[in-house]
């Protein structure tokens, strides 16, 4: 049986068991996200959980020729530099949802330490060989009337990233899109584009935070 979706302004045909399309359909990811910080109440201290640690690898790079090119690139290394940092490791293992809770929507029972050990591994769904390294597959494509950032789903390697928000977003921005979109790929989802305190989503919020703070002092 096949239905008929609408979303933001993206339509698919989709036959029953097939993986749904994930995207985002917000223009930036400067959005506020909470973690506990040390001293109150519920703070899990990073040193009482193993760090792990990710090297960013570009496999296939379409589209990005030129400046395009030298932006994403900068965007994947930030990104690296980013979720191998200390902050992000205590900001994802201390992250609290909007109920207060230190918890991610979505999380497939697993605690914040499990989702963080999980990341860190590096193990992709399609590519489970391939333990702490986050595989990039990237196409660059332009549709100017369409709401959404990227999109991807589970079935395929490749991140479909938009140009009408790529071309105007900060560094910071896009290396917070790649986050959310590869969170996709070890498995993580989110039930809409409303969900943000799901691990793609409030991932994606919290290394653009670290990356934006990082650009500011000069650190990259």
């Amino acid at each position: 049986m096949k239905q008929l979706l609408m979303v933001f302004g993206l339509f698919f045909t989709l036959t029953a068991g097939q993986a749904v399309v994930q995207e985002e359909s917000v223009s930036s990811f400067n959005v506020p996200v909470k973690s506990l910080k040390e001293g109150e109440k519920g703070f899990v201290h990073p040193d009482s959980v193993s760090t792990g640690h990710l090297t960013v690898v570009p496999m296939s790079i379409k589209g990005f020729d030129g400046a395009k090119g030298d932006k994403i690139n900068s965007a994947l290394r930030l990104l690296e530099d980013v979720v191998n940092s200390d902050e992000f490791k205590s900001r994802v293992i201390n992250f609290v949802n909007t109920k207060g809770t230190r918890a991610f929507a979505s999380n497939k029972n697993l605690t914040n330490e499990q989702i963080y050990a999980q990341f860190m591994e590096g193990r992709e769904t399609l590519q489970p060989n391939t333990p702490n390294e986050m595989n990039y597959y990237l196409a660059l494509y332009n549709k100017p009337w369409s709401r959404v950032i990227g999109y991807t789903d589970g079935s395929i390697n490749q991140i479909n990233i938009n140009w009408k928000y790529f071309k105007g977003n900060e560094i910071s921005d896009v290396a917070a899109n790649l986050a959310h979109e590869w969170t996709h790929k070890i498995g993580f989802d989110h039930k809409s584009a409303a969900e943000h305190d799901s691990a793609p989503y409030a991932i994606g919020y919290i290394v653009g935070d670290i990356a934006r703070a990082r650009l500011s002092a000069g650190l990259h």
